[in-house]
């Protein structure tokens, strides 16, 4: 048995890995099984493979700072009051653990990497056209409560992660342009892609795109000067027409006219009333969470006690929507400090230094993902959900040791 499973091996990692991308916006549970199914893919193997890539994973410092963040969960864990949440906590987080490890020593060759992209690129956006077929056809709803009652109520996922797996496809498409290769084709995913991703009307969609948009034109101009009028021209379109939608006209407009900066005046606005700025809702709450962490100095509240620790503070100064709504921090940098003190705080920023040493020009995933990420981390708690998690520990990963191999 273990024999004829070795024979086929490549193939199965391969379409393990379609698997837990195409799952990501289908099933959580479909997620965890893909995730912890690499467990033991890992470990059929020969002795001697098994033996030969722990060798490998004690020496490569991204894994092991990977398992030592993991570890600072546990830590938090041992002084947490609320230990029925700090091991759900832990146990969501728990790919951490060893999936970065074992994407270190799982290698896959160019041809291998671009058939995975070929297909992923296909099936992240076959679940969005079924769901708004749905949401149209079936439920007879208006295209401008997709997000409310189909991404929010039924499938419970936020938008903030679903751009992550959405820029798959985008990158995937905008390379494949630029190399002319399937032109008609990949316009038309492309311009799929970016019409969900605009669908969510979502502000942080539109800076990341304007940056990647920024930084593909860098990039196609450093390969080849001749080519950089493509992306330019595309992403011109493709931003004007973004702007004409309801949904963004209307997320931009309460941003602007609803804006405050000082700190006071927001305390005193959100006190009297829910508001949907959800800007001036981040200021506060790492206003709040600040206050938190500088009373929970060295240790932090622990991973059980840090969403308790900053309702506490939302009820000091009558935050009605963070009460209302039960946010979390919005800020995972600000969250491990929470949690975990100096010292898992130290290890996340860290961990986030070195994955940015990574970035290359000659990356055509892994930069834009960490770069994203660790901008992201600034307004989202990423690690605060299973998809999270996924992108933290899985796509990060996958891309830091796959991309151009």
């Amino acid at each position: 048995m273990l024999r004829k499973f070795l024979q086929k091996r490549r193939i199965i990692g391969i379409w393990l890995v379609v698997l837990l991308i195409s799952s990501f916006s289908i099933s959580y549970a479909l997620t965890s099984i893909s995730m912890f199914a690499f467990l033991p893919f890992f470990f059929f193997d020969t002795k001697v493979n098994i033996i030969e890539k722990f060798k490998v994973i004690r020496y490569k410092r991204i894994p092991i700072f990977f398992i030592f963040f993991f570890i600072t969960q546990l830590i938090g864990l041992m002084h947490s009051e609320n230990l029925d949440f700090a091991q759900t906590r832990v146990s969501v987080m728990l790919p951490i653990l060893f999936l970065p490890a074992i994407l270190s020593v799982e290698k896959f060759s160019k041809k291998e990497f671009e058939f995975i992209i070929s297909i992923a690129k296909i099936t992240v956006i076959l679940p969005f056209i079924y769901y708004i077929f749905v949401h149209l056809y079936i439920d007879n709803r208006d295209i401008s409560t997709f997000v409310h009652f189909t991404i929010i109520e039924k499938l419970d996922i936020s938008q903030f992660y679903l751009i992550f797996i959405l820029f798959l496809p985008i990158l995937a498409c905008i390379d494949a342009i630029i190399d002319k290769r399937k032109i008609m084709f990949h316009i038309i995913l492309l311009c799929v892609s970016f019409g969900i991703i605009f669908l969510m009307g979502n502000k942080t969609s539109l800076i990341f795109g304007l940056l990647l948009w920024l930084i593909i034109i860098f990039q196609t101009y450093k390969r080849k000067k001749s080519k950089v009028f493509v992306p330019l021209i595309m992403g011109a379109v493709i931003f004007l027409s973004a702007f004409q939608l309801p949904i963004i006209q209307q997320r931009v407009d309460v941003f602007t006219k609803t804006l405050d900066i000082d700190l006071e005046t927001i305390i005193t606005k959100n006190a009297f009333t829910i508001t949907k700025n959800t800007f001036e809702h981040r200021i506060l709450i790492n206003h709040l969470a600040l206050q938190e962490i500088s009373d929970a100095l060295p240790f932090g509240v622990g991973t059980g006690d840090y969403r308790e620790a900053l309702n506490d503070q939302y009820k000091r100064v009558n935050f009605k929507a963070g009460l209302s709504a039960k946010y979390n921090n919005h800020n995972q940098y600000l969250t491990e400090f929470l949690k975990t003190g100096i010292l898992g705080g130290f290890v996340f920023l860290f961990l986030m230094f070195i994955l940015i040493r990574k970035i290359n020009l000659r990356q055509k995933y892994y930069s834009y993902y960490i770069i994203f990420f660790s901008m992201g981390c600034m307004v989202e708690s990423y690690l605060d959900r299973q998809h999270g998690i996924v992108i933290f520990a899985f796509l990060i990963p996958f891309f830091l040791y796959n991309d151009n191999n």
